[in-house]
């Protein structure tokens, strides 16, 4: 998106020099562009280095794009409706948000009854627990001491982990809700032996030494709470409105246009 607003904001039209920060021959990029392309960022300093890449990619597009203009290179027809396409599909979305809510508040009851008469669809698909989990590469025996006179695991991992991120590999923290099958199987079975709130650990597998505090446990076939997918339930309930609210705005707007179609024609080969 920001490169092809560069492409499409910087253009040969008479502009202030003082507002222009770079030229490829005659063709300009300026500074009221730059800002309004980083305006998203609040920071001064990842704002000027932000404008400085986008000018630099800018510099770089335009000379390439340049030389394929000089080598008689052109768009193809499907290339061309490509373009249009994307512009028209631009010019639809900000006509709809300029048309329709923008926030859609959502009640509780209206949450609480989207729960009931779809309760049977937030079903637990197998076991999960929800998990506060540290994998170290060796027996640190300070943190297992520490550890051990604590009852709050993510509280120790803060404290002495907070510089390590969370991957995919080596998660630590608050992991959320996790499917048992997916854990080393010693893990997993310390895990379903566990009561709720415990920190067991040090856990030894072939990824390291876990200790892990159980905070919530569901079995397969049990109904997810209401506080579980409260979220979820939200987003559809937006979804839905916006979806009425756009169907009622094309039937409007379809009683404008004169719309003709020849359905037997899509059976031709």
């Amino acid at each position: 998106m920001i490169i092809f607003g560069i492409l499409a904001g910087c253009t040969s039209e008479k502009v202030e020099n003082s507002d222009i920060v770079a030229k490829v021959n005659q063709a300009f990029i300026t500074n009221s562009f730059l800002d309004e392309a980083s305006s998203q960022q609040t920071s001064e300093e990842v704002r000027a280095a932000l404008k400085r890449r986008i000018m630099e990619k800018w510099i770089e597009d335009e000379i390439l794009y340049q030389s394929a203009i000089q080598e008689g290179l052109t768009l193809s027809e499907y290339e061309q409706e490509q373009i249009t396409a994307y512009r028209k599909r631009i010019l639809i979305e900000k006509y709809l948000e300029k048309h329709l809510n923008r926030s859609y508040r959502v009640t509780d009851q209206e949450i609480e009854d989207y729960y009931n008469q779809h309760e049977q669809e937030y079903i637990w698909s197998e076991d999960y627990a929800h998990l506060i989990h540290l994998v170290l590469d060796n027996d640190d025996r300070a943190i297992r001491l520490e550890i051990g006179n604590s009852k709050d695991l993510l509280e120790v991992i803060q404290k002495n982990f907070f510089d390590q991120k969370s991957t995919h590999e080596r998660p630590i923290g608050d992991l959320g809700y996790v499917r048992l099958s997916i854990l080393p199987e010693r893990l997993a079975s310390r895990i379903k032996s566990m009561r709720t709130g415990t920190i067991q650990g040090p856990i030894r597998t072939e990824y390291g030494y876990h200790y892990v505090q159980l905070m919530d446990h569901q079995k397969a076939g049990r109904v997810k709470t209401l506080d579980i997918v409260k979220d979820e339930i939200i987003e559809r309930i937006k979804l839905q409105k916006r979806k009425t609210e756009l169907d009622d705005l094309m039937r409007n707007l379809r009683a404008d246009f004169t719309i003709q179609t020849d359905l037997s024609k899509l059976a031709q080969p």
